[in-house]
């Protein structure tokens, strides 16, 4: 009987040995199916280029293989993702078993980009799906390329501008915009006008660019602008192609400059001695233009302080003229220097301008009681005249010689 269960008992154990084989063997089975329910290789991912423009177009080549069991619900798609992970755009799903090449051409301008910092990263995945096997849901990526997007940089350019205007004239000039990359011109864009002086808006209009990219502008310095710097700015409006650009030229408004020759001006001059001084005042406005019964400020100088002060007006040649004795003014003699400071105050359209002449007297100024000495020197000098003369007809008359009377000559023969 002990024999009978020894047997009983050694078959219990061969067929738990055989059970645990078996479930290893099924466990390999099916680990090894599993293993085979889904083969995928992405063979190459491609663009035609890494750095791209808004209005140009992506060639994308891509060669995947896919394999999977029947019962998976296997697929591959390619996938576009900005910097933010948001999707952006997608390929169709391919479901086909086997080996494939596929291309695209997408157009930049459908995909949903945000620039915020004027470009914008691309990643393109290569995804697969397997919708049937819950360990699948999430996509594998099989391959990432990134690409950059940007937008096209404008470029202005003016002709005939200039960069300081005459009050009183008009700017006339064409500015032309252009894509910094391929030079062509913008057209049919909408830009902004304005000119800005001491953070003031003082003009603004808007304009629509031609077929040649340009516009003409004509802008009067007395209505359109003001006196010292204005900011001509040319603002494009932000645009899915161009950078929002802006450009700003700076332009100075003076009056016209008044300018001096000195005709007649000596530097030196004795102390009673008249100034005899001749200036030409004139501007220029295409040609010499005088400056025409215009007041000058004639201001006297003596170590520093004034002490006169006159005013007189050019001729209608422009010619200022100048005719005043020394003796005229209090001036200290005793430092033998002074200077005259001419001033015209400039008007509506021209310029101040200043001219400083010095002058040096060469001789001392005689006591102010003068007359009075002068006239003791010239009788001094006039008696003293008198003297000499009558000694000298005393001496003259005393050496004479003296001739007899004819009455008083007798002849001896």
């Amino acid at each position: 009987m002990s024999f009978y269960k020894l047997i009983i008992k050694h078959n219990v154990k061969r067929k738990k040995l055989v059970l645990i084989i078996l479930f290893i063997l099924l466990s390999i089975a099916f680990i090894g199916k599993s293993s085979k329910a889904l083969e995928s290789e992405i063979i190459y991912l491609q663009t035609d280029k890494e750095l791209y423009y808004t209005d140009e177009s992506i060639q994308l080549e891509v060669s995947w293989m896919l394999d999977y069991l029947e019962q998976e619900n296997a697929s591959f798609q390619i996938r576009f993702f900005d910097t933010l992970d948001n999707l952006i755009w997608n390929s169709s799903e391919y479901r086909e078993k086997g080996t494939f090449e596929q291309n695209w051409t997408i157009k930049i301008e459908y995909l949903n980009l945000n620039f915020t910092n004027f470009s914008n990263t691309i990643y393109i995945k290569a995804c697969v799906f397997n919708e049937g096997n819950e360990e699948y849901m999430t996509p594998i990526v099989l391959a990432t390329k990134f690409i950059t997007i940007n937008k096209r940089n404008i470029c202005c350019e003016l002709s005939n501008f200039t960069d300081k205007l005459t009050l009183g004239k008009n700017l006339s000039l064409n500015a032309r915009f252009y894509s910094e990359d391929t030079n062509l011109s913008l057209s049919g864009k909408d830009i902004i006008v304005t000119i800005i002086s001491d953070h003031s808006k003082i003009y603004e209009h808007n304009y629509t660019l031609n077929s040649y990219g340009l516009i003409s502008l004509n802008l009067s310095s007395m209505e359109d602008m003001v006196l010292g710097i204005n900011y001509l700015v040319f603002n494009i409006s932000n645009t899915f192609i161009y950078n929002r650009s802006l450009f700003s030229f700076e332009i100075l408004v003076e009056k016209t400059h008044v300018y001096v020759d000195i005709i007649k001006y000596r530097e030196k001059i004795g102390w009673s001695e008249n100034l005899n001084i001749e200036l030409f005042f004139y501007y220029l406005d295409d040609v010499v233009a005088p400056l025409i019964n215009q007041t000058i400020k004639i201001l006297i100088y003596d170590n520093s302080t004034m002490n006169h002060q006159i005013f007189l007006n050019t001729d209608s040649f422009g010619i200022l003229k100048i005719n005043l004795s020394t003796s005229f003014y209090e001036i200290n003699y005793n430092n033998n220097k002074f200077y005259m400071d001419l001033i015209f105050n400039g008007s509506t359209f021209l310029k101040d301008k200043r001219v400083v002449l010095n002058f040096e007297i060469l001789t001392s100024k005689l006591p102010t009681n003068y007359p009075f000495i002068s006239l003791i020197i010239i009788i001094s000098l006039i008696i003293l005249s008198l003297l000499g003369l009558i000694s000298y007809i005393y001496q003259y008359v005393k050496k004479k010689p003296k001739f007899k009377k004819i009455s008083e000559i007798s002849f001896k023969f």
